[in-house]
């Protein structure tokens, strides 16, 4: 089978760990996907409109995400509590 653009994939996403809050004010938590141990990070950024930047301590993981999607001013965050954070999901190492 061959897989082009617009071809759609099937993802098992399951919770393993529900993210907790810890001492870095973040959440941490974990999935699985496709049976693939990842972790989950929830990190606080601030401000909106194209001028988001990533709360105290967190910029550094800011600065990664938006190197990594290299065209993006924002992204959509979550809301809890009346904070915004992003999620990132990345693979646990080996």
């Amino acid at each position: 089978m061959s897989v082009g653009v617009g071809t759609p994939v099937s993802l098992d996403i399951r919770i393993t760990t529900m993210p907790e809050y810890d001492d870095n004010d973040q959440y941490i938590g974990g999935c699985l996907i496709n049976g693939v141990p990842h972790h989950i990070t929830l990190f606080p950024v601030v401000g909106e409109n194209g001028e988001q930047d990533a709360a105290p301590g967190h910029h550094d993981r800011f600065d990664a995400l938006q190197d990594f999607e290299a065209d993006v001013v924002g992204f959509l965050p979550l809301t809890i509590d009346d904070t915004a954070y992003l999620c990132v999901i990345t693979p646990q190492s080996m």
